[in-house]
Parts: C-alpha cells; sequence; structure tokens
C-alpha cells in the first residue's frame, strides 16, 4: 500500500464524492515504488474538464489534452488517442470513463501504474515486475509508442539513465528502428531531454551504448 499526500488525497476524495473516478498516476507511484520522493504528483480522472474545474477550481492548462492544474498538481481526463500523424502529438483526443484505457495509451509500463484513494497498486502492464528487473519496456507494442511520438525514443534513454535501467529486448530494438523520427524533434526539446539523460546515474553508460546511433546524442 502506496501513502499518498494528504492534498493529494483531498482533492480525489472531492472527485469521488462527486462520483467521479480518480487516481494518482505515472511518474509519482513509479518513484514512490522506488522509495524517491516524487517531485510532483498526477491524478487521472473520468471527470470532463470543467467538472473538475467545477469541482477543485484551478486553472484549464490543456483543454485539448483534458488537463487543469490545482494547485500545481495535474488533473487529466481518462483519454483515448487519435493517430499522431507529425510522430509528436495526437491528431485528436477521446476522453473516455475507464483507468484501463487510460494506462494503455501510457508509454512506459514503469509509468502506467496508478493507485486509488485506498492505496491499492493498479499494474495492469507489470510495471512494478520491471522496476525489480531494473528494466524500461514499452506499454504494448514498442514499434507503435515509438513511431507515434518521437520523443519517446529519448524519453526511454532518459529514463534507462537517470534510473540506471536497462531497455527490454524489444522495447531497444523498437526504439533503434525509429531513430529517423527524431528529426521532427525541436532542437529545444532534443537539448532538454539530453541535458536530463546526461546528468543521470547511468549516463556514461548510456551514452556509449546510444549515442553513436542516435546523432541528437552527439550534436547537442
Amino acid at each position: 500500500m502506496l501513502v499518498i499526500p494528504g492534498e493529494i488525497t483531498n482533492c480525489m476524495a472531492a472527485l469521488v464524492q462527486r462520483g467521479h473516478k480518480a487516481y494518482a498516476v505515472g511518474g509519482c507511484i513509479r518513484d514512490s515504488l522506488l522509495g524517491v520522493p516524487p517531485g510532483d504528483w498526477d491524478i487521472a480522472t473520468s471527470a470532463l474538464p470543467q467538472e473538475v474545474l467545477d469541482c477543485l477550481g484551478g486553472e484549464a492548462t490543456g483543454l485539448k489534452y483534458g488537463t487543469v492544474t490545482v494547485q500545481g498538481v495535474q488533473v487529466t481526463t481518462f483519454r483515448r488517442e487519435g493517430a499522431y500523424s507529425d510522430h509528436r502529438r495526437p491528431d485528436k483526443v477521446e476522453f473516455v470513463g475507464d483507468l484501463e484505457t487510460d494506462l494503455a495509451r501510457r508509454d512506459f509500463t514503469v509509468n502506467a501504474m496508478a493507485v486509488g484513494m485506498n492505496g491499492t497498486l493498479i499494474d495492469l502492464f507489470d510495471g512494478q515486475e520491471d522496476l525489480t528487473k531494473k528494466l524500461i519496456r514499452a506499454v504494448g507494442n514498442p514499434h507503435i509508442r515509438f513511431m507515434e511520438d518521437a520523443l519517446r525514443i529519448l524519453r526511454a534513454l532518459r529514463f534507462a539513465s537517470v534510473l540506471d535501467f536497462a531497455l527490454e529486448e524489444e522495447t531497444r530494438a523498437a526504439l533503434l528502428s525509429s531513430i529517423d523520427t527524431l528529426r521532427f524533434l525541436t532542437k529545444k526539446v532534443t537539448a532538454r531531454e539530453v541535458e536530463k539523460l546526461r546528468a543521470g546515474m547511468g549516463a556514461e553508460r548510456i551514452m556509449r551504448e546510444y549515442a553513436p546511433l542516435i546523432p541528437a546524442l552527439d550534436t547537442v
């Protein structure tokens, strides 16, 4: 059972009391399981953005993608994503009512876990096992995940560096076969990810293993 901060529990409780579902999700769960204090917390909910605003207040900071920011906490409606024609962002987003669909759209298993108000872990893609094995594994088909959003290539390497993990074999193969899509990223986005990668515990290993194959890691 994970302990959720009181302010996060309060947000979730307010949504649940209005008849909505609400869970803490993503990197905050990953870090908590690793014993690392999360830098921030994110909430996923069945409530639509306007319902979140009515219930919690806050500011609509990403209305197209269903995100409302409430005192620094991002509260985002469960969603399903359409095609990614630009290899970066979905062409359309459809709000849905179930957590399972929302978790299935996420990038890596270690980022696709959720916790409800009772502290029980919801782990549909064996993210906790991958944490134990120190693996970065794509959710679903890794080739599709990387072709959807080229940033996931750098995110995979960044997480592998920061956490000192390895890429799961199929995820690694799909990443290497998708590197041409890095050209769809801006220099600013690439530089930001590479800077984080270089600050990680496993940076030397990751740079050695992947820099010859990804020019972005050599030129930024």
